[in-house]
């Protein structure tokens, strides 16, 4: 069944479902189009989607939401932030290089 709500709020949806799932608490999460990237974490705990990232598959956004999220309790890609990643989006890495060989926003790598 689809859901009723439009793409971009069915996003914002996951990301707060995540953020509850997580344990974390972004202060602001928004969408905006982005050229270069799936998604940011500021320092100030602003999390930052593509607008593109609603059309891609429910799999591809959960890991751009964990990683961004996870940003908020880890902010480099440590050994802990890999561990996180693993027990959460098991098989990450196959989608983090599907990331970086050309499925970025806009056809941007």
């Amino acid at each position: 069944m689809r859901s009723p709500l439009y793409p971009a709020e069915e996003l914002r949806r996951r990301t707060v479902a995540w953020a509850v799932k997580l344990r974390v608490n972004p202060r602001v999460v928004r969408l905006q189009d982005m050229r270069r990237k799936w998604g940011s974490c500021s320092s100030r705990g602003t999390v930052t989607l593509a607008t593109d990232l609603a059309e891609q598959d429910g799999r591809f956004q959960d890991f751009v939401i964990v990683h961004e999220l996870l940003h908020l309790r880890f902010p480099t890609h440590g050994r802990l932030f890999k561990v996180m990643m693993t027990t959460h989006v098991p098989g990450w890495r196959a989608l983090e290089a599907r990331r970086r060989d050309g499925a970025g926003v806009n056809g941007d790598p």
